[in-house]
């Protein structure tokens, strides 16, 4: 993140902004961050990004919206449980660090994030954990009359943001230390005990609910319950409810003031869970066309965008005057970050420049939004 990637640091530095707030509205500094991300864009957007299964028809299938607000709710019990042991936890720093996790996330989930990856490689790749960071601090706009870009988080929640990744399979979590938050490493472990907790419980909602989901969605994934491991099901359950009351009753009982973990039952089990989620959904190469094609989509809409803003730059009449409404609207995003792109940053060239601002585009999108802009752009004309 440039400049801002390592910031000096001590513990009651944790509610240090990158603008000073006078009034925050009656509320404490992480409800604020809270209510900032709550109402902001991204997290609106998150109700049509996918979690796992692309254009879910069934209404019952998890988006990404609903996992950051488990992840939140779930953060949330914890941290109220630790509190009543003794151990000092701030249930709203979790909630909002756990609402605002995954807003770095593309359409089209980890496929749309693979793809961005390799198309963004001369920026340095794409990882979300890194992105939601870039999406707090500069893509989104703050509710308020001063003209700053970026939700002004505390160091608190970006920090926590930033360093979420779930994908691993670490069950001992110890906050880090040292002088200095290294945002440019997503490997790194929270600074704080909540972003410890929301790391752990990201893998815990996840891995249940994208089970129940493929059980609701059989036709398509050819999983019942019937195929889950006779391990998990005995000990578990089958059900997401089920799944994540276990998970969260070992980490209450597990976990001390200076480290979230899972016994080491329980994280057998889970290491089961990663394994059949892995190879049977994430993987299964019975959706690899699927994936292949998002990719695909991903790829062919990057390509248009990219010639059009190499063309276009920075004249925004031109976006205006598009007869397609996603360039009209594309036009817009670099509008009110224009202040951003050409002044602020600095890129070695101007290529580089219009590639920033397609990923940064692309990444906001909806699938359906993706979707249509992509037919709008290379099929039939379609008001999106």
């Amino acid at each position: 993140m440039g400049k801002q990637a390592k910031i000096t640091m001590a513990r009651t530095d944790l509610e240090q902004r990158l603008e000073p707030i006078d009034d925050l509205g009656g509320r404490t500094e992480f409800e604020r961050d809270y209510t900032a991300i709550l109402y902001s864009h991204a997290f609106r957007r998150l109700k049509h990004k996918t979690q796992v299964f692309f254009f879910p028809v069934d209404d019952h299938i998890c988006t990404r919206l609903d996992h950051s607000l488990y992840v939140a709710a779930i953060s949330s019990v914890i941290c109220r449980n630790f509190t009543e042991r003794g151990i000092p936890c701030d249930a709203t720093l979790a909630s909002a660090i756990g609402i605002g996790h995954d807003l770095g996330h593309p359409p089209f989930g980890h496929a749309g994030e693979v793809k961005l990856n390799e198309l963004a490689r001369p920026l340095g790749g794409f990882r979300h954990e890194t992105h939601g960071l870039r999406v707090v601090d500069k893509l989104e706009k703050p509710r308020s009359p001063k003209p700053v870009v970026g939700l002004n988080l505390t160091l608190a929640v970006r920090d926590g943001i930033a360093h979420h990744c779930g994908e691993n399979r670490t069950n001992c979590l110890s906050p880090s230390t040292g002088d200095a938050i290294d945002f440019s490493d997503t490997a790194r472990m929270p600074r704080t005990i909540e972003g410890c907790i929301v790391r752990l419980v990201d893998k815990v909602t996840y891995l249940g609910r994208d089970i129940e989901d493929a059980i609701i969605a059989e036709k398509f994934t050819g999983i019942s319950e019937r195929h889950l491991p006779a391990e998990i099901t005995a000990k578990i359950g089958s059900r997401n409810g089920e799944i994540v009351q276990y998970f969260v009753k070992d980490i209450i009982n597990s976990s001390s003031g200076d480290k979230i973990r899972l016994s080491d039952p329980a994280s057998a089990l889970m290491a089961k869970m990663m394994d059949f989620n892995y190879s049977e959904i994430y993987q299964a190469p019975r959706f690899f066309g699927a994936r292949e094609r998002v990719g695909e989509l991903v790829g062919l809409l990057f390509e248009k965008l990219m010639r059009i803003v190499c063309e276009y730059y920075d004249n925004l009449k031109k976006y205006d005057d598009a007869s397609d409404k996603a360039i009209k609207i594309l036009g817009k995003f670099i509008e009110q970050r224009r202040n951003l792109y050409f002044d602020e940053e600095q890129y070695p060239d101007n290529e580089a420049r219009c590639k920033r601002i397609v990923v940064d585009w692309i990444s906001t999108l909806t699938d359906r939004f993706a979707y249509d802009a992509f037919a709008s752009l290379f099929l039939v004309p379609h008001q999106i």
